[in-house]
Protein backbone atom coordinates (compact mmCIF):
# COMPACT_ATOMS: atom_id res chain seq x y z
CA UNK A 1 0.00 0.00 0.00
CA UNK A 2 1.27 3.44 -0.88
CA UNK A 3 1.45 6.08 1.80
CA UNK A 4 1.21 9.81 1.28
CA UNK A 5 1.60 12.77 3.57
CA UNK A 6 2.03 16.52 3.48
CA UNK A 7 0.26 19.85 3.76
CA UNK A 8 -1.08 21.30 0.52
CA UNK A 9 0.77 18.59 -1.43
CA UNK A 10 0.27 15.02 -2.45
CA UNK A 11 3.51 13.46 -1.22
CA UNK A 12 4.30 9.79 -1.73
CA UNK A 13 6.73 8.09 0.62
CA UNK A 14 8.69 5.29 -1.02
CA UNK A 15 10.70 2.63 0.77
CA UNK A 16 13.86 2.10 -1.24
CA UNK A 17 17.07 0.50 -0.12
CA UNK A 18 19.32 3.47 0.61
CA UNK A 19 19.66 7.21 0.57
CA UNK A 20 21.09 8.80 -2.53
CA UNK A 21 20.41 10.89 -5.57
CA UNK A 22 17.53 9.66 -7.70
CA UNK A 23 18.28 10.01 -11.40
CA UNK A 24 15.52 10.59 -13.97
CA UNK A 25 16.49 7.53 -16.00
CA UNK A 26 16.11 5.34 -12.91
CA UNK A 27 12.43 6.29 -12.91
CA UNK A 28 12.02 5.95 -16.65
CA UNK A 29 12.25 9.66 -17.51
CA UNK A 30 14.26 11.64 -20.03
CA UNK A 31 15.43 15.09 -18.91
CA UNK A 32 14.81 18.27 -20.90
CA UNK A 33 15.59 21.91 -20.21
CA UNK A 34 14.14 25.16 -21.53
CA UNK A 35 16.23 28.31 -21.13
CA UNK A 36 14.25 31.55 -20.86
CA UNK A 37 15.39 35.06 -20.03
CA UNK A 38 13.81 34.88 -16.56
CA UNK A 39 13.73 31.16 -15.89
CA UNK A 40 15.24 27.75 -16.54
CA UNK A 41 12.58 25.06 -16.79
CA UNK A 42 13.60 21.46 -16.11
CA UNK A 43 11.00 18.92 -17.13
CA UNK A 44 10.98 15.17 -17.51
CA UNK A 45 9.12 12.92 -19.90
CA UNK A 46 8.33 9.22 -19.63
CA UNK A 47 7.78 7.67 -23.06
CA UNK A 48 6.24 4.19 -23.35
CA UNK A 49 8.72 1.95 -25.12
CA UNK A 50 6.48 -0.98 -26.06
CA UNK A 51 3.63 0.96 -27.68
CA UNK A 52 3.63 3.96 -30.03
CA UNK A 53 2.36 6.97 -28.11
CA UNK A 54 0.19 9.72 -29.53
CA UNK A 55 -1.06 11.60 -26.47
CA UNK A 56 0.45 13.73 -23.69
CA UNK A 57 -0.35 13.60 -19.98
CA UNK A 58 0.95 16.34 -17.66
CA UNK A 59 0.77 16.43 -13.86
CA UNK A 60 0.88 19.90 -12.27
CA UNK A 61 1.63 19.39 -8.58
CA UNK A 62 0.84 21.46 -5.49
CA UNK A 63 2.69 24.24 -3.71
CA UNK A 64 5.32 22.35 -1.70
CA UNK A 65 8.80 23.78 -2.52
CA UNK A 66 10.95 20.72 -3.14
CA UNK A 67 12.53 18.55 -5.85
CA UNK A 68 10.31 15.97 -7.53
CA UNK A 69 12.16 13.30 -5.54
CA UNK A 70 13.29 14.31 -2.04
CA UNK A 71 16.37 12.47 -0.80
CA UNK A 72 15.72 10.99 2.63
CA UNK A 73 17.21 8.21 4.73
CA UNK A 74 15.88 5.69 3.89
CA UNK A 75 15.17 6.92 0.34
CA UNK A 76 12.84 8.68 -0.70
CA UNK A 77 9.72 10.88 -0.93
CA UNK A 78 8.03 12.29 -4.04
CA UNK A 79 5.06 14.29 -5.28
CA UNK A 80 4.98 12.17 -8.45
CA UNK A 81 1.78 10.42 -7.39
CA UNK A 82 0.81 8.58 -10.56
CA UNK A 83 1.40 4.85 -10.99
CA UNK A 84 3.00 4.55 -14.42
CA UNK A 85 1.22 1.24 -14.99
CA UNK A 86 -2.15 3.01 -14.77
CA UNK A 87 -1.30 5.68 -17.35
CA UNK A 88 -2.47 4.26 -20.70
CA UNK A 89 0.40 3.25 -22.96
CA UNK A 90 -0.61 5.71 -25.68
CA UNK A 91 0.46 8.59 -23.38
CA UNK A 92 3.83 10.20 -22.84
CA UNK A 93 3.91 11.46 -19.24
CA UNK A 94 5.44 14.81 -18.25
CA UNK A 95 6.27 16.23 -14.84
CA UNK A 96 7.90 19.64 -14.32
CA UNK A 97 10.42 20.53 -11.60
CA UNK A 98 9.58 23.59 -9.56
CA UNK A 99 11.52 26.80 -10.10
CA UNK A 100 15.06 26.53 -8.58
CA UNK A 101 14.64 22.74 -8.09
CA UNK A 102 15.55 19.70 -10.15
CA UNK A 103 14.52 16.05 -10.36
CA UNK A 104 15.99 15.06 -7.01
CA UNK A 105 17.75 16.61 -4.05
CA UNK A 106 17.58 17.19 -0.33
CA UNK A 107 14.67 19.00 1.30
CA UNK A 108 16.70 22.18 1.76
CA UNK A 109 15.79 25.68 2.87
CA UNK A 110 13.71 27.45 0.24
CA UNK A 111 15.63 30.02 -1.78
CA UNK A 112 14.66 33.68 -1.96
CA UNK A 113 14.47 33.37 -5.74
CA UNK A 114 11.77 30.70 -5.44
CA UNK A 115 9.48 33.01 -3.49
CA UNK A 116 10.05 35.89 -5.93
CA UNK A 117 8.60 33.74 -8.72
CA UNK A 118 5.96 31.80 -6.76
CA UNK A 119 2.94 33.35 -8.47
CA UNK A 120 0.00 31.96 -10.41
CA UNK A 121 0.95 33.50 -13.75
CA UNK A 122 4.58 32.37 -13.43
CA UNK A 123 3.55 28.75 -12.83
CA UNK A 124 0.97 28.87 -15.64
CA UNK A 125 3.53 30.21 -18.12
CA UNK A 126 6.03 27.47 -17.21
CA UNK A 127 3.57 24.69 -18.05
CA UNK A 128 2.53 26.49 -21.22
CA UNK A 129 6.18 26.71 -22.30
CA UNK A 130 6.64 22.97 -21.74
CA UNK A 131 3.57 22.06 -23.80
CA UNK A 132 4.73 24.27 -26.66
CA UNK A 133 8.25 22.81 -26.47
CA UNK A 134 6.95 19.23 -26.60
CA UNK A 135 4.78 20.03 -29.63
CA UNK A 136 7.62 21.74 -31.49
CA UNK A 137 10.59 19.54 -30.57
CA UNK A 138 9.45 16.10 -29.37
CA UNK A 139 6.09 15.07 -30.87
CA UNK A 140 2.70 16.52 -31.77
CA UNK A 141 0.16 15.06 -29.33
CA UNK A 142 -3.33 14.12 -30.47
CA UNK A 143 -4.66 14.68 -26.95
CA UNK A 144 -3.14 16.82 -24.21
CA UNK A 145 -4.47 15.88 -20.77
CA UNK A 146 -3.46 18.09 -17.83
CA UNK A 147 -4.19 17.26 -14.19
CA UNK A 148 -3.59 19.76 -11.41
CA UNK A 149 -3.45 18.61 -7.80
CA UNK A 150 -3.86 20.99 -4.85
CA UNK A 151 -2.34 24.36 -5.89
CA UNK A 152 -1.84 22.80 -9.30
CA UNK A 153 -5.61 23.16 -9.73
CA UNK A 154 -5.28 26.95 -9.78
CA UNK A 155 -2.56 26.55 -12.39
CA UNK A 156 -4.42 24.12 -14.65
CA UNK A 157 -7.61 26.19 -14.51
CA UNK A 158 -5.90 29.35 -15.75
CA UNK A 159 -3.73 27.36 -18.17
CA UNK A 160 -6.92 26.08 -19.79
CA UNK A 161 -7.88 29.64 -20.69
CA UNK A 162 -4.65 30.38 -22.59
CA UNK A 163 -3.52 27.06 -24.10
CA UNK A 164 -6.07 25.91 -26.65
CA UNK A 165 -4.24 22.65 -27.39
CA UNK A 166 -5.25 21.06 -24.07
CA UNK A 167 -8.11 18.63 -24.63
CA UNK A 168 -8.98 17.46 -21.09
CA UNK A 169 -8.48 18.95 -17.62
CA UNK A 170 -8.31 17.28 -14.22
CA UNK A 171 -8.89 19.55 -11.21
CA UNK A 172 -8.08 17.45 -8.12
CA UNK A 173 -8.16 18.65 -4.53
CA UNK A 174 -9.20 22.30 -4.66
CA UNK A 175 -12.20 24.57 -4.35
CA UNK A 176 -13.57 27.12 -6.74
CA UNK A 177 -13.62 30.31 -4.69
CA UNK A 178 -10.92 32.66 -3.37
CA UNK A 179 -8.61 30.35 -1.38
CA UNK A 180 -8.44 32.83 1.50
CA UNK A 181 -12.13 32.20 2.13
CA UNK A 182 -11.21 28.60 3.00
CA UNK A 183 -9.59 29.83 6.22
CA UNK A 184 -12.87 31.52 7.21
CA UNK A 185 -14.92 28.42 6.39
CA UNK A 186 -12.63 26.32 8.60
CA UNK A 187 -13.23 28.69 11.53
CA UNK A 188 -17.00 28.45 11.06
CA UNK A 189 -16.76 24.65 10.95
CA UNK A 190 -14.97 24.70 14.31
CA UNK A 191 -17.96 26.62 15.70
CA UNK A 192 -20.39 24.01 14.34
CA UNK A 193 -18.24 21.24 15.81
CA UNK A 194 -18.29 22.89 19.24
CA UNK A 195 -14.53 23.48 19.29
CA UNK A 196 -14.80 27.27 19.66
CA UNK A 197 -17.56 29.71 20.58
CA UNK A 198 -19.27 32.26 18.34
CA UNK A 199 -17.48 35.07 20.18
CA UNK A 200 -14.12 33.39 19.66
CA UNK A 201 -14.86 32.90 15.96
CA UNK A 202 -15.53 36.61 15.49
CA UNK A 203 -12.15 37.50 16.99
CA UNK A 204 -10.35 34.92 14.86
CA UNK A 205 -12.11 35.91 11.63
CA UNK A 206 -11.50 39.62 12.21
CA UNK A 207 -7.82 38.84 12.70
CA UNK A 208 -7.76 36.78 9.50
CA UNK A 209 -9.45 39.53 7.51
CA UNK A 210 -6.83 42.00 8.71
CA UNK A 211 -4.12 39.55 7.67
CA UNK A 212 -5.66 39.10 4.22
CA UNK A 213 -5.77 42.86 3.74
CA UNK A 214 -2.02 42.91 4.39
CA UNK A 215 -1.47 40.43 1.55
CA UNK A 216 -3.22 42.68 -0.93
CA UNK A 217 -1.74 45.93 0.35
CA UNK A 218 1.81 44.59 0.39
CA UNK A 219 2.14 41.53 -1.91
CA UNK A 220 5.81 40.98 -1.22
CA UNK A 221 7.88 37.77 -1.44
CA UNK A 222 9.76 38.85 1.70
CA UNK A 223 6.95 38.54 4.25
CA UNK A 224 5.43 35.22 5.29
CA UNK A 225 2.35 33.84 6.98
CA UNK A 226 1.58 30.17 7.56
CA UNK A 227 4.56 29.02 5.44
CA UNK A 228 3.69 31.06 2.35
CA UNK A 229 4.69 34.51 1.14
CA UNK A 230 2.33 37.47 0.98
CA UNK A 231 2.97 37.54 -2.78
CA UNK A 232 1.92 33.92 -3.16
CA UNK A 233 -1.28 34.41 -1.15
CA UNK A 234 -2.27 37.49 -3.14
CA UNK A 235 -1.52 35.83 -6.47
CA UNK A 236 -3.18 32.48 -5.81
CA UNK A 237 -6.31 34.05 -4.32
CA UNK A 238 -7.66 34.50 -7.84
CA UNK A 239 -10.79 32.27 -7.83
CA UNK A 240 -10.13 29.28 -10.15
CA UNK A 241 -13.86 29.04 -10.84
CA UNK A 242 -13.59 32.22 -12.91
CA UNK A 243 -11.13 30.43 -15.20
CA UNK A 244 -13.01 27.13 -15.24
CA UNK A 245 -16.14 28.86 -16.51
CA UNK A 246 -14.18 30.18 -19.52
CA UNK A 247 -13.15 26.66 -20.57
CA UNK A 248 -15.24 24.59 -22.99
CA UNK A 249 -13.22 21.34 -23.04
CA UNK A 250 -14.12 18.48 -20.64
CA UNK A 251 -13.23 19.12 -16.97
CA UNK A 252 -13.04 16.45 -14.25
CA UNK A 253 -13.23 17.87 -10.70
CA UNK A 254 -12.32 15.52 -7.83
CA UNK A 255 -12.30 16.29 -4.10
CA UNK A 256 -12.49 14.28 -0.89
CA UNK A 257 -15.25 15.16 1.55
CA UNK A 258 -12.75 14.81 4.43
CA UNK A 259 -10.19 17.16 2.86
CA UNK A 260 -8.46 19.00 5.73
CA UNK A 261 -6.75 21.57 3.50
CA UNK A 262 -9.63 22.60 1.27
CA UNK A 263 -13.14 22.67 2.76
CA UNK A 264 -15.34 20.62 0.45
CA UNK A 265 -17.93 23.40 0.77
CA UNK A 266 -15.77 25.65 -1.42
CA UNK A 267 -15.76 23.01 -4.18
CA UNK A 268 -19.55 22.82 -4.36
CA UNK A 269 -19.58 26.30 -5.89
CA UNK A 270 -18.16 24.73 -9.07
CA UNK A 271 -21.09 22.51 -10.17
CA UNK A 272 -23.64 25.11 -9.08
CA UNK A 273 -22.02 27.85 -11.17
CA UNK A 274 -21.70 25.54 -14.17
CA UNK A 275 -25.43 24.85 -13.91
CA UNK A 276 -26.22 28.55 -13.61
CA UNK A 277 -24.18 29.27 -16.72
CA UNK A 278 -25.73 26.32 -18.61
CA UNK A 279 -22.33 24.72 -19.16
CA UNK A 280 -22.29 20.95 -19.62
CA UNK A 281 -18.55 20.18 -19.85
CA UNK A 282 -18.09 19.44 -16.12
CA UNK A 283 -17.85 16.08 -14.38
CA UNK A 284 -17.91 16.60 -10.60
CA UNK A 285 -16.85 13.87 -8.15
CA UNK A 286 -16.85 14.22 -4.36
CA UNK A 287 -15.47 11.11 -2.68
CA UNK A 288 -16.79 10.24 0.80
CA UNK A 289 -14.26 10.15 3.65
CA UNK A 290 -11.19 10.89 1.51
CA UNK A 291 -8.69 13.53 2.61
CA UNK A 292 -6.60 16.02 0.61
CA UNK A 293 -4.38 13.19 -0.66
CA UNK A 294 -7.36 10.93 -1.44
CA UNK A 295 -6.57 8.77 1.57
CA UNK A 296 -9.34 7.17 3.60
CA UNK A 297 -8.57 6.90 7.31
CA UNK A 298 -10.44 4.05 8.99
CA UNK A 299 -11.46 4.09 12.66
CA UNK A 300 -8.98 1.25 13.34
CA UNK A 301 -6.08 3.40 12.09
CA UNK A 302 -5.85 1.78 8.67
CA UNK A 303 -5.17 4.14 5.76
CA UNK A 304 -6.38 3.31 2.25
CA UNK A 305 -5.01 5.28 -0.70
CA UNK A 306 -7.61 5.80 -3.44
CA UNK A 307 -5.38 7.70 -5.89
CA UNK A 308 -4.98 4.71 -8.20
CA UNK A 309 -8.72 4.06 -8.26
CA UNK A 310 -9.44 7.70 -9.13
CA UNK A 311 -6.71 7.64 -11.79
CA UNK A 312 -8.36 4.67 -13.49
CA UNK A 313 -11.74 6.40 -13.34
CA UNK A 314 -10.20 9.55 -14.76
CA UNK A 315 -8.55 7.93 -17.77
CA UNK A 316 -11.75 6.00 -18.54
CA UNK A 317 -13.54 9.36 -18.44
CA UNK A 318 -10.99 10.84 -20.86
CA UNK A 319 -11.68 8.01 -23.32
CA UNK A 320 -15.43 8.64 -23.07
CA UNK A 321 -15.18 12.40 -23.52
Amino acid sequence: MKKKAGVGILLLLCNLSSMGQVKPEEKGFEAYQIELSNDTIDFFINKPKSTPYADLFIHIEGSYPAPIWIETDPCCATYDIFDRNLIPSNYAYVIIAKHTYNFSGKNKEVSENFWKKQTLDFRVNRVNEVINYVKKNIFKPRKIVAVGTSQGCDVVAKLGTINKDITHIGFWGSGGINQLTDFLIKVRKEVYQGKISEDQSVVIIDSLLNQFESFYNDPTPNKFWDSNSYLSYASFSEPPLESLLKIDIPIFVAIGTADQNVPVESAYAIPVEFMRNHKTNLTFRHYPNLDHSFIEKKSNGEEIDHTDKISVEFFNWVDEN
